[in-house]
């Protein structure tokens, strides 16, 4: 896997914690939320999504829907009660 953007560790980070929380992986709406964009923002982060593949650290299984597979190991940040947090700051660009 090669090096991740910041904006790209965000995205992974909170698919991960999303998948670990709600038992699926999140729509692109739900990702660009997550990530502080407006839910219109599908493009840019289909961009991040497809960038997280091309590098190795996620697999986008097509034809099927929410269907994202994480490969590599990822800290996900957690409240103080455990459970994993969904909304990550960006730590790149925006």
């Amino acid at each position: 896997m090669m090096g991740l953007t910041p904006r790209q560790m965000d995205a992974l980070r909170f698919i991960a914690g999303f998948q670990q929380a709600k038992g699926h992986s999140p729509c692109l709406r739900e990702i660009a939320v997550g990530m502080g964009c407006s839910p219109k923002s599908k493009g840019r982060t289909w961009e991040t999504v497809r960038g997280l593949q091309e590098r190795g650290a996620i697999r986008v299984l097509t034809g099927r829907t929410r269907a994202i597979e994480v490969l590599v190991p990822v800290a996900i940040p957690r409240a103080p009660d455990g459970a994993p947090l969904r909304v990550v700051s960006m730590g790149g660009q925006r």
